[in-house]
């Protein structure tokens, strides 16, 4: 599997990682991460419900699993703990519409490859009520309007390498833009406060 499939939560930890080490104690990373205790506490009811069918299928030849079976269950398991939390996008009296925060950051992600000199990280997406919205101070797109968006506010933390030898300010100033725009026209809404950490440098 090439290192940018690997199924990650928006900390930016592999989760077939988390599941490996689900015996042991969490690591000083888990212990402070949201995301990583959530999906630890999935992963164990996981396990716990495996183990008990396990045991009670174990010796009952008939229900021996096709090949591939296994890494389908594995692959909707890894599937339902990245979906973590949700973002209202739509309302009618028909249903709503939602996103998962798991589907977000890889938006946000995408838009991050477009952007020479710039890996991502970590991302993580917090989520206020529309009485929040943002003024044009806090407007990422760093135009003068307040949005009238009824959505949700999204407050964008993402965690960078930067090449070494860039122009950083002017670069991450682009990848905001960059997001800013990639939110509205992927999922329609605002992209709302986008904060961009360069937390290690690498060689071209």
């Amino acid at each position: 599997m090439a290192l940018e499939d690997i199924p990650r939560l928006g900390c930016g930890r592999s989760i077939d990682r988390i599941w490996a080490t689900l015996n042991q104690p969490p690591t000083a990373h888990e212990a402070q991460c949201d995301q990583c205790q959530a999906a630890r506490t999935r992963l164990k009811g996981l396990s716990e419900a495996t183990r008990s069918l396990r045991e009670g299928d174990l010796h009952n030849p008939a229900l021996k699993p096709r090949p591939g079976v296994t890494n389908a269950i594995l692959d909707v398991a890894r599937a339902e703990v990245r979906r973590s939390k949700r973002i209202l996008l739509h309302r009618t009296d028909n249903g709503t519409t939602e996103i998962s925060e798991q589907a977000l950051s890889s938006i946000i992600r995408f838009a991050a490859t477009t952007i020479p000199g710039i890996h991502s990280r970590r991302c993580r997406i917090e989520i206020r009520s529309a009485a929040d919205s943002l003024s044009g101070e806090d407007n990422p797109t760093g135009n003068s309007r307040t949005t009238t968006n009824a959505g949700p506010h999204l407050f964008v933390n993402l965690r960078v390498a930067a090449a070494a030898g860039i122009d950083i300010p002017r670069t991450v100033d682009a990848l905001r833009r960059e997001i800013g725009n990639a939110i509205p026209a992927g999922v329609g809404i605002s992209a709302g406060t986008i904060n961009i950490t360069v937390e290690d440098l690498y060689d071209v």
